[in-house]
């Protein structure tokens, strides 16, 4: 049953029965309501015992903006935000971090993919209203309902709160990931289209047999994410205009003539979109192919 529906059934019998649900939902989790208000008090000892003045959310989420970034720019769904973070208990004990001596930072879809730590309602809280834009540094603690809940280790017990340090290092639509990607690895782009398809022809052979729709071709190829992964590679059969082939690659094939090269470079609009291809492509994911017809026989 969906939200809405329930709402809706609730509306119906709220009259008789509202008093009686919202009894039994407060005594549904007694356990969960008890770790709430220990560690709220957990946190508020924490922030008196080392003197740190933090601010806290009606949610209950403590934070300390260390440094304001010069970006006011917050994610929409499907935008990329890349943070580094340190991770501990409240004791001390370094559970987890991102490789912030080798500037790896860890990387999250907005609203598909979490940063590790945050719940989805943390992320929500952190980056819609939002409390974090890029550049920004803080210092965030957060209740175990805020973070990882009932699910523990060895190294984190369940029900833990967490001092997570955390520097947005980015945040990027995809056609600024696009953008990034052609500047950091030097791809040739000579066209870009009204729908977003980037297109270089890096070789040309301006003599041979045109590429239309319902050609049959021989392909060679190589996709990446836009973290240069290879993400497939090899020599496939192909009917332009087939079904079988994302729009950006048509499109970029269509651009082409039999034995020439070039670079082809799309949003997920052009590509997988909304849902990805499992196992190697998520959603809202830009990519990138460098493309050879190897022959045309159609």
């Amino acid at each position: 049953m969906n939200a809405a529906n329930r709402y809706g059934w609730l509306v119906a019998i709220g009259v008789l029965l509202g008093a009686s649900l919202t009894a039994c939902k407060e005594a549904s989790d007694p356990i969960g309501d008890e770790k709430r208000i220990q560690n709220d008090e957990e946190i508020k000892a924490y922030l008196s015992t080392n003197d740190i003045s933090a601010q806290r959310t009606p949610e209950g989420l403590y934070y300390k903006v260390v440094s304001k970034g010069t970006s006011t720019q917050k994610p929409v769904i499907g935008d990329e935000v890349r943070v580094t973070y340190i991770a501990r208990r409240l004791d001390g004990v370094l559970v987890d971090s991102s490789e912030i001596s080798l500037n790896k930072p860890v990387r999250a879809v907005y609203g598909i993919s979490k940063i590790p730590f945050l719940s989805d309602q943390a992320m929500s809280l952190l980056f819609e209203k939002p409390l974090l834009t890029e550049g920004d540094s803080a210092i965030l603690f957060l209740p175990s309902y805020l973070s990882y809940g009932a699910t523990g280790t060895l190294l984190f017990p369940a029900y833990t709160p967490v001092r997570l340090e955390m520097k947005v290092v980015s945040i990027r639509t995809e056609a600024e990931q696009i953008d990034d990607f052609v500047k950091d690895h030097s791809i040739l782009i000579t066209e870009t289209t009204e729908n977003g398809l980037r297109f270089g022809k890096t070789l040309s052979r301006p003599d041979s047999a045109e590429i239309k729709d319902g050609s049959v071709l021989q392909v060679k190829y190589t996709g990446r994410l836009m973290d240069y992964t290879v993400f497939d590679s090899g020599t496939l059969s192909v009917t332009v205009g087939s079904t079988s082939l994302v729009t950006g690659f048509t499109q970029g094939l269509l651009k082409m003539r039999a034995g020439e090269k070039a670079n082809l470079l799309f949003p997920s609009t052009l590509g997988y979109g909304t849902q990805g291809s499992s196992p190697s492509i998520g959603p809202f994911a830009p990519l990138y192919f460098e493309v050879e017809i190897v022959s045309k026989t159609k």
